[in-house]
């Protein structure tokens, strides 16, 4: 295994383990201060809080856990972490929107048929 391998392995590892852990009594001290972030950050890019407070919380969360215990990342303010990682969080989430199947009635009008309904197009 090559050291860029072993490297990547070793990030993967240590971002698997800040998912998992719980926040420091700090880290959450540190949250809960900060918050407000979350909610300029929506008002900011115009999303729906009660739509979108789930999608990038965690993302928030993560990049407290990050902040504090990455110390390269001390270079950068919070805020700039957490906003870049809660765009990543709602591009994704669009991402994975756009995926989704869309369910559609046999009652739905087809555009441009004068009312024809796909019910109308099934064969008996």
């Amino acid at each position: 295994m090559t050291n860029e391998k072993c490297a990547e392995n070793v990030q993967l590892k240590e971002l698997q383990n800040l998912y998992s852990r719980p926040l420091t009594a700090q880290e959450a001290d540190f949250a809960a201060q900060h918050l407000s972030l979350v909610r300029w950050f929506l008002h900011e890019q115009g999303l729906d809080e009660s739509e979108w407070f789930d999608v990038v919380i965690f993302r928030y969360l993560l990049s407290v856990k990050r902040w504090h215990s990455q110390p390269h990342l001390k270079a950068y303010s919070f805020s700039t972490i957490a906003v870049k990682a809660m765009h990543s969080a709602v591009s994704g989430e669009r991402r994975k929107q756009m995926r989704r199947v869309e369910t559609v009635s046999l009652n739905t009008p087809i555009p441009r048929t004068n009312g024809l309904v796909l019910e109308d197009c099934i064969a008996a």
